[in-house]
């Protein structure tokens, strides 16, 4: 009779262990959202398309060597198919 009195002890307690990890895990969620949301890191040499376009042609911003987002310089706008994939 003791071994089954510890065996469904360990059994409550990986359960409380398991909907602790799950309520932690979900309070996580949010942050990581967050962190998808924010806006593209600004490396010198890459290049985006701002959220603006119009009729098919959109704006294309670079990276410069200061570490800001500027008006790209020889290909400052772009046809909707073959525009940079990353937003800024």
């Amino acid at each position: 009779m003791r071994g089954v009195l510890n065996m469904k002890s360990i059994a409550r307690i990986l359960l409380v262990g398991a909907v602790t990890m799950t309520a932690v895990a979900f309070t996580a969620v949010p942050s990581q959202a967050a962190k998808k949301a924010a806006a593209a890191p600004c490396v010198p040499g890459l290049v985006c398309t701002t959220a603006k376009c119009k009729g098919g042609t959109c704006n294309v911003s670079a990276c410069n060597y200061e570490g800001k987002w500027t008006a790209a310089v020889f290909t400052p706008t772009c046809v909707q198919p073959w525009c940079p994939l990353s937003k800024c």
